[in-house]
């Protein structure tokens, strides 16, 4: 069975950049795009401004969401809002998507420690962890902006952590 996942177009209200533009669905379709093997209709790229971007705008390859909800063989369908979030109706921005990996992730209660699959992480391996969530490490660790447990949801088969 597909799962849902949704993409905020904007950065949330808690967080630093509130209101500016992610640009995920860019990201997430360059990124499918990069891999070859999942077709992007035309209406799906009109979606994307690829004005936006630049090399500091890099390709979607994972998702960082609570619980303990994914395994890799999963299939999600990746959507966003048309307007206001939970208010208007999703719009399906690709093809089903399988997961190739996933990864437990855990943020303590002082924001500075992350764990990847057990293992603690320094600033090396959370930039990566920030560059393939399509995000600045800063970006990143703003929106992780409590304790968290979860997972890195990955369906690029390249990445490692």
């Amino acid at each position: 069975m597909t799962k849902v996942l949704t993409y905020s177009r904007t950065f949330p209200a808690f967080h630093p950049k509130k209101g500016q533009p992610t640009h995920f669905v860019e990201k997430l379709i360059e990124g499918f795009l990069e891999l070859g093997d999942i077709e992007i209709t035309d209406d799906q790229l009109n979606l994307c401004d690829f004005s936006v971007m630049r090399p500091d705008v890099w390709s979607k390859y994972t998702t960082i969401r609570a619980g303990n909800n994914w395994k890799a063989g999963d299939m999600f369908s990746p959507r966003v809002w048309s307007g206001k979030p939970y208010n208007s109706p999703q719009i399906i921005i690709a093809p089903d998507i399988r997961i190739e990996k996933v990864w437990d992730v855990e943020v303590d209660e002082d924001l500075c420690l992350w764990i990847v699959g057990g293992d603690e992480q320094d600033e090396g391996i959370l930039e990566k962890v920030a560059r393939n969530d399509g995000l600045e490490l800063q970006d990143l660790l703003s929106w992780f902006n409590k304790p968290m447990s979860g997972q890195i949801i990955c369906w690029n088969k390249n990445i490692e952590y």
